[in-house]
């Protein structure tokens, strides 16, 4: 009994002594090669295990290790991976070694992934650290300087509208010019989805922000041409968040804001007693120059005038301003874990955001969430799911041209501030002023607007690994989003009046179904020849529902309802279209040298009819590692050197669903009969349009990395556009949509960016990217111009002109020649042989009859050089982060100032300071005319009088955050805490002070709402 006890103690101690020795701490730190800096952050993993640390900003790390052979995988993004056998180590301490300029480093591709150093075409990544702490909505507005080529446009200031993305130039007429967004692989539905209430609601503001790991962007035919014939502007592909294998890390993210004004000088309206002096001088001027009347009467006759428009209030002046706007605010809240095994990986977030914007009527708020898990079922078998969902709800205002409805105009053009929103005894004034601005402070209390956007997008994709070499992966993605709009206007509301009180509802549903199945081959042969196959089918199905129910006559002034009205209409339609396709791609690279690679991709799509429905589009790539060389390997001072080209075709389906088929329209009835008649007169060998894009690149990099260069120059030729072409009228229509224009977009684009400084504790980096952009109209049907408009804002805002030879953003009006100091006049360039000149300026005849000018082409929108500054700067564990953007040379059309700026038409609308110079005696030089002289053909006028030269320089991003040391945090059981502080549009400096230089995608200003300058500090922990 005894020697049996003595035998059971002594392998308790053995195998204690076993578990001791198999669990015990292994300290280091880990630095970096190239300077021996400490490297924060690297993934410090027992391999085979979920057991995981992250080095603190120090380099240090800790770690317990428990198997037998254990052994540690270092792990960082951007440097060599290492795995050391910790053997009887205690203390390991690692040197990392910096990728190439990160040619190593996977990149999101069409149908993938690819290393920076295989990949053929044009793309540009955008890491999470650039996305995350904007302090807006919507990701995009992370692009903006950091994607050279890219342009983005704000739009409008108001929360949740959207954002216009050009990818070198604009490349139809008639077409979309937006890029294609693809999400985790599966095309998306995107962009503008405005209904009843706003001029822009914008379904990516659906995305959180924090959600997303990084977008790739797409630029030239190699990298864009397997996506065919939606993919002529190019691709942004966005990558969400997914687990890595260790611990569960979760993440804590608060930050909250301010956005106490514009960020820029609008249209900034001149002082009380400035308008009424012009209103006197206006109406004194009309009754000299028309009324023939002397001065003293035209002046008593104005007062009067003035008594009548504007009138005076013993309360003095009323702020219209405070009233109306007011400083913004913003909040985010973020929750997210994440982890995994050798079998499962996850990622699982909420959060909530509201966003309220300057005008007191708008505000956005958005719920979200979203699950990522990828699950190993078997050796060969791996199935990952990817769900979202979110419910974004939008207050706002149409902030188009709109009397009643746009309260930015209202404040700035038509509301005097001798205006009271309420009369002297306490009653509210209830009818429009002689600008017919409304009181929006009273009828506010008898209107709702609220659009609400839900979506759900779920994507499943199944992957079958048949060889070590070969694998099949299958997607099937849904993508639904719902749009409800509703508006309510009681009986006694201003816009109701007519219909006794109206409300509206409409629901909107957008659903795209998209499956793929691809297989993918990769294999090296003779350790040189390394091949890579893809091969795939794609199915796409894309629906739209919409239902619509108004009700009027409402009974009460508390009736919201439909159900409520006395009189209630409907409506019910859908449409949509489908597409499929079959894609491959072929890539082969010879000992990591020389790399060769085409794609082909066949589409087929229900827009088109049979004889054209089928589409063939393609790209061919090569690059060259130059630096791989024999006679450059002893260059040290060289680190990478590589040359690229491609060419492709890729195209661009026309928006109608239906324009190859002539339509019939309905509710024409005959004799209480149901009747229709044919509405559009129809091409059926409409097709798409087609992109031939050839890019060249250049690839450098010096001094171990510490200065990089990328050169590209691309060319864009897109043919067989859409364009109205005149037929005979004797068919009942003047015009038929097909395809016969053609365009050109040119231009290069570089990326420098460098290591200023790279010492222990200190790293400062500095990019700078610039792009130049020639656009031309190339061929346009008998070569006749085409005269259009501004799109966007309503009231044609702006009149541009396609003419062959010139650029698609040509400014089309007459060309402004000034003021006569000696009377006043003002005065055009005539531009033709036919006019008689009222005199000489600069050599050139002028009139100063309006209908004595010519129109001309008096500018352009396309910047001559255009890109972003972005530079880190980090110290121990403080970081800045500063993101600058530019633009040079373009010109843009105020259309805001036809109204705000006119000689005395508007003869009761406020005006801005510019205004007031106006001529009032001989030898005055203004840049306004004498008063009074305003003619209706000349009201609201297109002319180069209103057109600026676009120069600026703008702070658009900022961060400044701060890791507290890992010493402090690991008393609070955290793994990391950060404090930030984010700024949007901080700093501006512009060639003209008067209103924001960041124009609509057409180079237009016009009403909408400015952009703010943000302010935002937030707290974000990992447990």
């Amino acid at each position: 009994m005894k020697r049996l006890l003595s035998h059971f103690l002594l392998f308790m101690l053995c195998s204690s002594v076993a578990v001791h020795a198999q669990q015990r701490m292994v300290t280091g730190t880990v630095t970096a090669a190239s300077d021996g800096l400490p490297v924060d952050a690297v993934a410090v993993v027992e391999k085979g295990t979920t057991n995981s640390t992250l080095t603190g900003s120090d380099g240090s790390y800790t770690i317990t290790v428990k198997g037998s052979n254990p052994v540690l995988v270092f792990n960082f993004l951007g440097m060599k991976q290492k795995e050391i056998p910790v053997g009887n180590q205690s203390i390991i301490n690692v040197i990392l070694e910096y990728d190439a300029i990160g040619l190593e480093e996977t990149i999101v591709v069409a149908y993938g992934t690819a290393k920076k150093s295989t990949f053929t075409g044009s793309a540009v990544v955008v890491k999470a650290a650039a996305i995350n702490d904007i302090p807006r909505a919507s990701f995009e507005n992370a692009l903006v300087g950091t994607v050279a080529g890219l342009q983005m446009s704000p739009g409008s200031g108001q929360a949740g509208s959207s954002v216009n993305i050009r990818i070198r130039g604009t490349g139809s007429m008639n077409a979309t010019n937006e890029p294609l967004y693809v999400i985790d692989g599966v095309p998306v539905i995107s962009g503008d989805l405005s209904g009843l209430n706003y001029a822009s609601n914008n379904v990516m503001n659906t995305i959180n922000p924090g959600d997303i790991e990084n977008i790739t962007v797409l630029k030239d035919a190699a990298a864009s041409a397997l996506y065919g014939s939606r993919a002529a502007n190019g691709v942004v592909l966005i990558t969400t968040k997914s687990g890595q294998k260790g611990k569960m890390n979760v993440n804590l993210k608060i930050n909250a804001g301010f956005t106490p004004e514009f960020a820029y000088n609008n249209w900034e309206k001149a002082d009380p007693e400035s308008q009424k002096a012009f209103v006197l001088d206006n109406y004194t001027a009309w009754g000299i120059y028309y009324d023939d009347l002397p001065y003293d009467e035209a002046r008593e006759a104005a007062l009067s005038d003035y008594k009548s428009i504007i009138g005076e209030d013993p309360r003095g002046y009323f702020s219209w301003e405070d009233a109306i706007l007011r400083t913004a605010s913003f909040q985010n809240y973020e929750l997210s874990a994440s982890g995994g095994s050798d079998n499962t990986i996850y990622y699982a977030s909420i959060g909530y955001t509201k966003e309220n914007g300057r005008v007191r009527a708008n505000d956005v708020s958005r719920y979200n969430g979203r699950l990522n898990v990828t699950q190993k079922i078997a050796s060969f078998l791996e199935l990952a799911s990817n769900i979202s969902f979110s419910s974004v709800e939008k207050n706002g205002f149409n902030d188009t041209y709109n009397n009643g409805a746009n309260y930015f105009h209202m404040v700035r053009n038509m509301l005097y501030d001798n205006w009271w929103p309420q009369n002297e005894d306490g009653t509210w004034h209830t009818s429009p002023w002689r600008t017919y601005a409304q009181n929006v402070l009273y009828y506010d209390n008898y209107r709702e607007s609220v659009s609400d956007i839900n979506r759900l997008a779920i994507n499943e994709a199944l992957k079958v690994q048949i060889l070590p070499e070969l694998y099949v992966k299958s997607i099937l993605g849904y993508d639904e989003s719902r749009l409800d709009d509703y508006s309510w206007r009681a009986s006694i509301h201003y816009d109701a009046t007519s219909t006794s009180g109206n409300v509206t509802n409409i629901h909107n549903k957008w659903l795209k179904m998209v499956s793929s199945t691809t297989a993918n081959y990769n294999q090296t042969f003779a350790d040189k020849h390394n091949v890579a196959l893809l091969a795939g089918f794609e199915a796409e199905k894309n629906q739209t529902d919409i239902v619509r129910a108004v009700g009027t006559k409402l009974p009460t002034l508390t009736s919201k309802t439909v159900a409520t009205a006395g009189e209630k209409t409907s409506n019910a339609y859908y449409y949509g279209n489908n597409m499929m396709s079959i894609l491959s791609r072929l890539e082969y690279n010879y000992a990591n040298r020389y790399y060769l690679s085409g794609s082909y991709r066949r589409d087929g799509s229900s827009k088109l009819s049979a004889s054209t429905r089928w589409g063939n589009f393609w790209s061919v790539s090569g690059a060259w590692r130059i630096k791989d060389e024999a006679f450059l390997q002893s260059a040290d001072w060289l680190s990478n050197l590589r040359l690229k080209a491609s060419y492709g075709v890729n195209g661009t389906l026309p928006t109608a669903n239906y324009g190859h088929i002539p339509l019939y329209s309905f509710g024409y009835n005959y004799n209480n009969d149901p009747g229709g008649r044919v509405t559009t007169v129809a091409d059926d060998k409409l097709t798409w349009e087609t992109n031939y894009t050839s890019n060249f690149g250049l690839e450098a990099g010096f001094l171990d990395n510490r200065l990089t260069i990328n050169v590209e120059y691309y060319n864009r030729d897109s043919k067989n556009l859409l364009q109205n072409v005149p037929i005979s009228t004797n068919t009942g229509f003047s015009s038929i949509l097909t395809n016969f224009g053609a365009m050109n977009n040119k231009g290069f684009e570089i990326e420098v960016g460098g290591d200023l400084i790279r010492q222990k504790d200190i790293l400062w980096h500095l990019s700078i990217n610039a792009a130049t952009l020639k656009s031309r109209v190339t061929k346009l049907y008998d070569g006749a111009d085409i005269i259009w408009y501004d799109p966007t804002g309503g009231d044609n805002q702006a009149r541009f002109i396609y003419r062959e030879g010139f650029s698609p953003k040509s400014f089309w009006g007459k060309e402004w020649a000034g003021v006569d100091p000696d009377t006043g006049e003002p005065m055009w360039y005539t531009n033709n042989e036919t006019t008689t000149p009222y005199k000489t300026l600069n050599g050139r005849a002028v009139t100063n009859k309006w209908s004595g000018a010519t129109e001309t082409i008096i500018g352009c929108a396309d910047p001559k050089l255009f890109g972003g500054i972005n530079t880190d700067f980090s110290w121990k564990g403080l970081s800045l982060y500063l993101n600058f953007t530019y633009s040079l040379g373009g010109d843009v059309f105020n259309a805001y100032e036809r109204y705000m700026n006119d000689d005395g038409y508007f003869t009761s609308r406020t005006r801005t300071w510019k205004a007031m110079d106006y001529w009032k005696q001989p030898g005055d030089v203004t840049q306004g005319p004498r008063l009074g002289l305003a003619e209706s053909e000349q009201f609201g006028s297109y002319q180069s009088r209103w057109l600026y030269n676009n120069n600026y320089l703008r702070l658009k991003n900022t961060t400044v955050s701060y890791n507290i040391p890992k010493r402090i945090v690991n008393m609070a059981k955290l793994s990391s805490v950060r404090v930030f502080f984010t700024g949007a549009n901080l700093w501006t400096i512009a060639s003209q002070n008067y209103f924001d230089p960041e124009p609509n995608v057409y180079g237009v200003k016009s009403w909408e709402l400015p952009m703010g300058k943000t302010y935002t500090f937030g707290l974000e922990l990992n447990f």
